[in-house]
């Protein structure tokens, strides 16, 4: 096999490479838009536990979550993609390596969250079972470390125009903080859930990547 061959083959493995991992942030991100406005709303009502079970009992909380639990699974599939040997520069790479490990753990508490609703009765109850910890575990501790590794990622890739480019980064960093911040403190205070809308910015900034990473291998 001639070095020319060899040169000819291996723009088209990454040209594919990349386009999957566009692909994925595409899709991520509007699944994560469509979820979040889906996401069923408590009475404002009561304390943190019955406000809580005002929306497990809701018929909207599994196909939101259905939809959120869609989203961060392939938000984490395009970072894992995008951050193969050859598509971004080493200390990159290894950014992108950490935050692709967060949002699998991420993924995995969503599905753990997604039926926390079986658990409506317990909280009417006042019982406290695995999922419910294992929820406010997800809520309090995971999901916030996704949303800063995220806001990491789309400064870090904007900055350097890795991933997305300077004019979207903020769409990431405010949505990922946003994000964040609402859900570490959900638990605890009605104060930052105001941030919960404004944390949709983090899709439009996955889709927006992803686009951008379309165009640059059309």
């Amino acid at each position: 096999m001639t070095s020319a061959s060899l040169q000819s083959r291996t723009p088209t493995r990454h040209f594919r490479t990349d386009r999957a991992g566009a692909a994925f942030l595409v899709l991520g991100g509007i699944a994560f838009f469509l979820g979040g406005g889906l996401h069923p709303k408590d009475s404002g009502s009561g304390d943190k536990l019955a406000q809580l079970h005002d929306m497990l009992v809701s018929s909207m909380w599994y196909p939101s979550h259905a939809v959120l639990l869609a989203a961060m699974a392939l938000i984490a599939a395009g970072i894992i993609a995008i951050r193969r040997p050859g598509h971004l520069e080493p200390g990159m790479a290894r950014l992108a390596g950490i935050v692709a490990g967060i949002s699998v753990l991420a993924t995995f508490a969503m599905l753990v969250h997604f039926f926390a609703a079986t658990e409506a009765s317990a909280i009417a109850d006042g019982d406290s079972t695995f999922v419910i910890e294992v929820h406010t575990w997800n809520e309090t501790i995971v999901n916030p470390l996704w949303g800063v590794a995220i806001a990491a990622l789309a400064l870090t890739g904007g900055l350097t125009r890795t991933v997305g480019n300077r004019i979207v980064m903020a769409l990431g960093v405010v949505g990922g903080l946003s994000f964040a911040l609402a859900t570490a403190t959900i638990a605890y205070t009605d104060a930052f859930d105001p941030l919960f809308p404004v944390s949709s910015l983090l899709g439009v900034w996955a889709v927006a990547v992803g686009v951008i990473g379309l165009v640059r291998h059309a």
